[in-house]
């Protein structure tokens, strides 16, 4: 893989860019990095052309300390950036939990770059799922992070295999990760993606669509995606009825499989 950095401090890596080749851009979620994907790129890496970035304060895409910085439109914003970098005309967009959020909010500011929408555990709505009243108990203490020192610092890959498994709140993951992240920034990104509204316009987002949810999801309900679906013309949903949040690591087989279907087969 080669890796490297926008000039705004946003981390990506890729396997090449092969003539012939689709290509997929992968956005991992909250608090998280893109060594999620790690057993995705060895799934497709022989078929595609992969292209993996850190979100702005994760991973290993430099921390800043400027909140704007952290705005919903300007992180999915990389995602455009990159497509200019490495001269991008369309792509597939695969993105879970905060990233599909991210995915979406690309998706329709740049309707044509995106062949194929791949959206694993999506919420299109969270400001409006009561579960955004334990997003909202959780933000009374963002301000408390405001006055604490912060360094603009580089962060690392965690290796996820430990935590193939884990429920969705598993205190060693969430640890590891919002330790790496930091509060500051993970904070900072949950009131963003609790801003997002896709209701008025999901229905012009007429690409072809794959959803892929757990029926065991406690973070977003899967209820929401089965709405999702019906309100996209072009959108194909799959429940997975023992799978939760996690299901990026914990349900790969299925997932996988679900996603090498769909690109192979997508709805006419």
């Amino acid at each position: 893989m080669t890796e490297g950095y926008l000039e705004n401090g946003v981390y990506w890596r890729h396997n090449g860019f092969w003539p012939g080749r689709e290509t997929m851009i992968f956005v991992h979620g909250l608090s998280g990095s893109s060594s999620a994907w790690i057993p995705y790129e060895q799934k497709f890496g022989k078929k595609f052309n992969l292209l993996f970035f850190d979100l702005r304060g994760h991973g290993k895409s430099v921390k800043k300390a400027d909140g704007d910085y952290y705005v919903l439109e300007n992180i999915s914003g990389d995602i455009a950036a990159l497509a200019e970098r490495f001269k991008l005309q369309k792509f597939i967009l695969v993105g879970h939990s905060l990233g599909a959020i991210l995915a979406m909010d690309f998706a329709r500011r740049h309707k044509k770059k995106v062949s194929r929408l791949i959206l694993l555990a999506p919420n299109y709505r969270a400001n409006k799922t009561w579960r955004a009243k334990i997003v909202n108990f959780f933000l009374l203490f963002a301000g408390i992070t405001e006055p604490m020192p912060f360094e603009e610092r580089i962060g690392v890959h965690i290796d996820y295999r430990r935590f193939f498994g884990t429920g969705d709140w598993d205190a060693g993951r969430m640890y590891a990760d919002i330790r790496n992240t930091s509060l500051k920034v993970y904070y900072r990104c949950l009131r963003e993606a609790k801003k997002f509204d896709g209701e008025k316009f999901i229905a012009g987002m007429d690409m072809p669509v794959l959803i892929v949810h757990g029926r065991k999801d406690t973070i977003f309900p899967a209820a929401d995606s089965a709405r999702l679906a019906k309100k996209m013309p072009n959108a194909r949903l799959e429940i997975l009825p023992d799978a939760n949040h996690i299901l990026v690591l914990n349900n790969f087989r299925e997932t996988g499989k679900i996603m090498e279907d769909f690109l192979f087969n997508p709805p006419r």
